[in-house]
């Protein structure tokens, strides 16, 4: 069996699956926190903090975190759910440490720097306004909504433009510091890598996450329901997400 799974003192878990015939890895460090571990003045928190994790820390710049790793032919990315955000990236063997580096560098040392702030409420805001044009997108908002109502589960993921625009850095860092905490993280690698190297490369770089785990979520109370809408409505949302006619095309 080539998984080995490693647990430190502070209760962060570290899981690797060597492949020595591969000459790249994909890592990465998965939080047991997302949009359910929200209060009810913190919408769209967990996925805001996840795009300002690549927007600068004390040791590198946003530019500086994108370049080093394409740099070196690697990828680096996120995504935020319900129950977790994920930061993780891909590189050649030798670079492993280095996506180390950066991942452990975004998640314990950002600046959450106001204009870069700005910025990405911006850009949120815009994700928020595509999604509710996308029927396949929205749907499960819809879903979400009357299954769990009036409860964190019931939210969507994005926040609304009120209160994505509503977050100082204050309120990311006190975010960051309830959640992400070591009890409930999970690193993990596979590919080209050494269980005893990944291990020791994340004892020294993940310290700053020890700690007691972070608060346990509401448990959730399904409530069902039905959402109707206006058939204006549902016509004009798949107009705009289906690609017209030739007829009704504009001339270029």
């Amino acid at each position: 069996m080539s998984v080995e799974v490693t647990r430190l003192p502070s209760g962060l878990v570290i899981v690797t699956d060597a492949m020595p015939h591969l000459e790249t890895a994909s890592l990465g460090v998965w939080v047991g926190s997302g949009s359910r571990d929200e209060q009810p003045d913190e919408h769209g928190i967990s996925h805001l903090l996840e795009h300002m994790a690549f927007k600068g820390t004390s040791r590198r710049s946003a530019r500086q975190i994108a370049e080093e790793i394409e740099a070196v032919g690697g990828d680096l990315n996120a995504a935020t759910s319900a129950e977790n955000t994920a930061y993780y990236a891909r590189v050649l063997k030798a670079d492993v440490p280095l996506a180390l580096d950066v991942l452990s560098d975004i998640l314990a040392d950002p600046t959450f720097d106001p204009t870069e702030l700005k910025r990405e409420q911006h850009v949120i805001v815009q994700e928020i306004g595509a999604s509710e044009d996308t029927p396949d997108d929205i749907v499960f908002d819809y879903l979400q909504a009357k299954a769990f109502p009036k409860q964190p589960l019931g939210r969507s993921i994005l926040g609304t433009p009120e209160t994505v625009r509503s977050f100082e850095p204050s309120r990311l860092r006190a975010y960051l510091a309830r959640n992400y905490k070591a009890p409930d993280m999970v690193v993990a690698a596979a590919g080209a890598v050494d269980h005893a190297a990944v291990v020791h490369e994340v004892e020294r770089r993940f310290s700053s996450f020890a700690g007691p785990a972070a608060p346990v979520p509401e448990v959730a109370r399904f409530g069902g329901g039905e959402t109707l809408m206006p058939a204006a409505s549902i016509a004009s949302i798949l107009l705009l997400a289906s690609p017209l006619p030739p007829a009704m095309m504009a001339p270029a």
